[in-house]
């Protein structure tokens, strides 16, 4: 399968699409959910709620339910993403930045990243800045293994697959280029990120800037997730074990 420039969508279309992979999957399985939920253990699904404070919003989450239908979400956005694709002509491998990488480029990689954690460590110790409280009780509600396939597994295949590689690669075919691509995305990638406070969100920023620059430089989306999946785990040992 071959592809253009002019194949590509728009920076508004992919941005649309972009979202609508995100998160329409989940908003059905809701529906679904909600009608079938009689059928269901409503007591397992719904144990352990957390009231979390969201951009002073209160809400209650129910942790189990929650990253149950994450999880069941990934296969539909990542068939939404081959649908959104094909029917443009294309190519899902140049697109999503489905190559290999090699030895060096993963050392590369992980050096700048322990760079970027190791500042961003110093930037949350200098001014004193912690994980909220609510974010820690909501991922420690769930079970430690659902926890742990979520945040190190789901979340950075889908996250990376659909933001640095179906975004980043409609996005830089436009007159963003590729820093305006990589921008971009870094900052739709953080906003849906709303459980952290604002303080947060700005390591998960710098954070977003080295996964796109990764995705870029090394042309391969299995990097960028290796290298998300990496922080992540250590992120879910904190929480879990330390905190």
């Amino acid at each position: 399968m071959t592809s253009s420039s002019e194949n590509y969508y728009n920076p508004f279309g992919a941005v649309l699409l972009a979202l609508i992979i995100f998160f329409l999957p989940v908003t059905f399985l809701y529906i679904i959910l909600g009608i079938t939920e009689s059928l269901l253990d409503r007591d397992l699904l719904n144990q352990n709620p957390v009231n979390i404070n969201i951009n002073g919003l209160e809400t209650t989450l129910y942790p189990i339910k929650d990253n149950l239908l994450y999880l069941l979400s990934i296969p539909i956005q990542i068939w939404l993403m081959i649908v959104f694709l094909n029917r443009r002509n294309i190519s899902l491998t140049q697109s999503l930045g489905l190559y290999k990488f090699n030895k060096k480029a993963f050392v590369s990689s992980f050096v700048i990243w322990f760079i970027v954690a190791a500042l961003s460590y110093l930037y949350g110790y200098l001014l004193d800045i912690e994980i909220p409280e609510d974010f820690v009780n909501l991922t420690k509600a769930a079970p430690p293994l659902l926890i742990a396939i979520v945040f190190i597994i789901g979340a950075p295949i889908v996250e990376e697959v659909l933001f640095r590689g179906f975004l980043f690669s409609n996005l830089k075919h436009s007159v963003l280029g590729v820093n305006g691509s990589i921008i971009l995305t870094t900052i739709f990638w953080t906003s849906i990120h709303v459980q952290y406070d604002f303080s947060l969100l700005i390591s998960l920023f710098f954070l977003g800037l080295l996964l796109g620059y990764i995705r870029h430089k090394y042309n391969s989306v299995y990097l960028a997730i290796v290298i998300h999946a990496i922080h992540n785990l250590l992120a879910t040992i904190n929480i879990l074990f330390f905190i």
